[in-house]
């Protein structure tokens, strides 16, 4: 059913009609980030982020790294963390970037479910979108969560983030 989802959302974009304000803003400078975070037994912080022009940037905890505060973070702190981490020799393409770039736009809107507690320890994968603010589009970002999995399970309601967040978790990156 979640492919068959996906299938019907990617149909969707490509026969929906924009006009050029809209088209401008689904291309949009979106960030992708898959991590993982447990504070259990110490603390554990890895994953993954990919720039608009599609290249991906590895981190780890021994990699010094600013958290979004409120769901905010500084194109500052942002660049901060893509110049701590490690370029990887992955590039997504460009027309695969532009398909997610057009379900990000859709799925920036989305609200989070409630949290549903499934065990203790697990730490949480997280994935999530960086979409500049409007009101601040230079210097900030909000931070999107797609899914978070572990401890506690929330979703976006959106149905474009599960098709993101599926992406994101088949990405191998080391």
């Amino acid at each position: 059913m979640k492919a068959y989802n996906g299938i019907l959302i990617l149909f969707q974009l490509f026969f929906v009609n924009c006009n050029d304000k809209q088209l401008e803003e689904k291309v949009a400078d979106y960030y992708y980030q898959y991590e993982y975070v447990n504070h259990a037994w110490g603390f554990n912080h890895s994953g993954f982020t990919i720039s608009p022009a599609g290249e991906v940037f590895s981190f780890d905890k021994t990699t010094p790294w600013m958290f979004a505060e409120n769901n905010k973070l500084s194109n500052a702190d942002l660049k901060k963390n893509i110049a701590a981490s490690v370029k990887v020799d992955t590039l997504i393409n460009r027309s695969e970037l532009d398909i997610y770039n057009q379900l990000a736009f859709a799925a920036k809107s989305g609200k989070l479910s409630e949290p549903v507690q499934r065990g203790a320890d697990m730490g949480e994968i997280i994935c999530k979108i960086f979409v500049p603010d409007n009101t601040d589009p230079q210097n900030s970002f909000n931070e999107v969560i797609l899914t978070k999995n572990g401890d506690f399970d929330q979703y976006n309601l959106a149905p474009e983030s599960a098709v993101i967040a599926e992406w994101l978790s088949k990405l191998k990156i080391h």
